[in-house]
C-alpha cells in the first residue's frame, strides 16, 4: 500500500510537472500552438522514466494531455498527441537502457554519444509524427504545414531531452566532476567556442537576408 501511495504520488508530480514546463515551453511557439522549439517536457519525461521506472508513464500521458487539451485541439487529438509524448519517452527509456547504459550513460563517453543520438533524433520523432498528424487529422493543423510543424516539434523535443533530461539525471546521481587539467583546457575552449558562435549566430549583420534559418542550433553541440 506505502509503495502504491508513493508511485501515485510521482505520477502526480510528473504530471504536474509536465503541465507547467509544457506551459512555459509553449508560450515562446510560433510556427504553430502546440509545436515548439523548446519544449523541456521531453527531457522530464525521460528522466523520469529513467530514474523512477517505466511505472510513471501515466503522469506524461496525464501530463501531455492536460497542455494539450488547454491549448489547441479536442479531446480526441490530445489524446493522440499524448500517446506519442508517451511513447516516445518509453521509447526513448528502452533504447537508452539497451545500448547506453541507462542512467550511468554519462559515465563514458560513447555512452553519452549513443544517449544523444537514440534519445534526441530518433525517439523524438515518434512524438512529432503522432502530434502532428492528430492535429492535422483533427483540422487545427494544414497539412501543407505539416513538414515546418513536424520539424519544429522534432527539433524542440530533442533539445529538451539533451539539455533537460542530462541535468535531471546528473542532479539525481550527485554527480561530481574533477576538474584536472585537461578538463579545465576543455571546459575553457567549449566556453569560447559558445560564445564566439553566439556571437556570429545572434549579430544580425554577419546573416542578412538570412534570418529564417535556424541557426541558434548551432550553439546546441557546445552545450551538449
Amino acid at each position: 500500500m506505502k509503495e502504491r501511495k508513493q508511485e501515485l504520488v510521482l505520477i502526480g508530480i510528473l504530471a504536474i510537472s509536465y503541465l507547467v514546463a509544457g506551459k512555459l515551453g509553449l508560450g515562446v511557439a510560433f510556427v504553430h500552438p502546440s509545436s515548439t522549439a523548446v519544449w523541456p517536457p521531453a527531457g522530464i519525461a525521460l528522466a523520469a522514466l529513467l530514474i523512477f521506472g517505466n511505472r510513471v508513464w501515466p503522469g506524461i500521458f496525464i501530463g501531455a494531455f492536460l497542455v494539450n487539451v488547454t491549448t489547441v485541439g479536442t479531446v480526441l487529438t490530445s489524446l493522440g498527441v499524448a500517446s506519442g509524448n508517451t511513447l516516445e519517452a518509453l521509447l526513448g527509456a528502452y533504447l537508452v537502457t539497451r545500448f547506453a547504459n541507462g542512467r550511468k550513460a554519462l559515465e563514458s563517453g560513447a555512452d553519452t554519444f549513443r544517449f544523444a543520438i537514440l534519445a534526441g533524433p530518433l525517439s523524438t520523432a515518434v512524438a512529432a509524427t503522432f502530434g502532428v498528424t492528430s492535429l492535422s487529422l483533427g483540422g487545427f493543423a494544414q497539412w501543407h504545414d505539416f513538414k515546418s510543424i513536424w520539424l519544429t516539434w522534432w527539433l524542440g523535443d530533442a533539445v529538451g531531452v539533451i539539455l533537460i533530461a542530462l541535468v535531471l539525471i546528473l542532479w539525481s546521481a550527485n554527480f561530481r566532476v574533477r576538474w584536472s587539467g585537461s578538463k579545465q583546457v576543455e571546459s575553457l575552449i567549449l566556453t569560447v567556442g559558445l560564445i564566439v558562435t553566439g556571437q556570429i549566430v545572434f549579430n544580425q549583420p554577419f546573416f542578412l537576408g538570412r534570418t529564417n534559418y535556424p541557426l541558434e542550433y548551432l550553439c546546441i553541440p557546445f552545450l551538449i
